[in-house]
């Protein structure tokens, strides 16, 4: 769909939180987004990709033209092929926040936009394999197009599946299980050998990893939200008040309270 079916509609103070991969190719453009806690400006021909369960809020005084792609896991994962790298949905694990399209790529990602909406409009036999097939190209094309900095090595192996089990499992029950052992008994692992396994990939304990996700929401029911603080430690699953305010400041530094304040001001 177009940027301007997209947002037609939207409220501008509403801050939206993602439900789908998205991908937004701003064509034109002036204003900002809100990605989470960090502001990016909007660009002529810069793409962004929004991950599952971000917050993204434009500014009211954004205008923009462009077009949208929205798409699940089970549809990135509907057609596998036999390469490892690209057979399901771990190849966007790690895509950065956004692009900028340099004018030999212009042409290639507009081009590969047409081909998608094109079939999607059919909608005939084999469309949605079609469609697979050239979503899977699109975002290789995007991770190619990333700057050396933002690009990010694919690993496809067993403990890279393992780890990427981990962390689904972690976005699905950070609000019940804050420690490794609950997690490491639905994989079938010891939590010492979990705990080796994520520190391997990711260069952090299983612990937190766990952490870090739990903070993430915090933030963003600090950021976007109105509720009082004792009603996002009871959502985050914390049964105690100061124990939520402890947990946050063990890792941010400061209580939660103080974390909104300064950020609206």
């Amino acid at each position: 769909m177009t940027l301007t079916e997209f947002f037609a509609g939207m409220d501008p103070a509403q801050h939206f939180t993602n439900r789908f991969y998205t991908v937004l190719y701003f064509k034109k453009a002036s204003g900002s987004v809100t990605i989470d806690d960090r502001m990016h400006q909007l660009r002529t021909d810069r793409i962004f990709f929004l991950n599952y369960n971000q917050i993204y809020h434009l500014n009211p005084e954004t205008s923009a033209t462009g077009f949208v792609m929205m798409f699940t896991k089970s549809f990135y994962n509907h057609l596998y092929t036999g390469n490892k790298l690209i057979k399901n949905e771990t190849v966007l694990n790690n895509v950065p926040v956004f692009i900028d399209l340099k004018t030999g790529s212009k042409k290639e990602h507009a081009r590969e936009f047409e081909e998608i909406f094109k079939e999607y409009r059919k909608n005939i036999l084999f469309s949605t394999e079609i469609i697979c097939l050239h979503l899977k190209i699109y975002m290789l094309k995007y991770l190619r197009t990333a700057s050396p900095e933002q690009a990010a090595p694919v690993p496809a192996d067993h403990k890279k599946a393992v780890v990427q089990n981990f962390t689904d499992l972690v976005d699905l029950h950070y609000k019940e299980y804050k420690t490794t052992a609950p997690y490491a008994e639905k994989l079938n692992l010891t939590a010492n050998y979990l705990n080796s396994l994520v520190k391997g990939q990711t260069g952090i304990s299983a612990g937190m990893l766990i952490k870090s996700r739990i903070i993430l929401e915090a933030e963003r029911l600090l950021l976007h939200t109105s509720l009082p603080v004792t009603e996002i430690s009871y959502e985050l699953g914390f049964t105690d008040n100061s124990h939520f305010g402890k947990y946050f400041k063990s890792v941010k530094g400061i209580s939660p309270k103080s974390y909104r304040d300064r950020k609206l001001f």
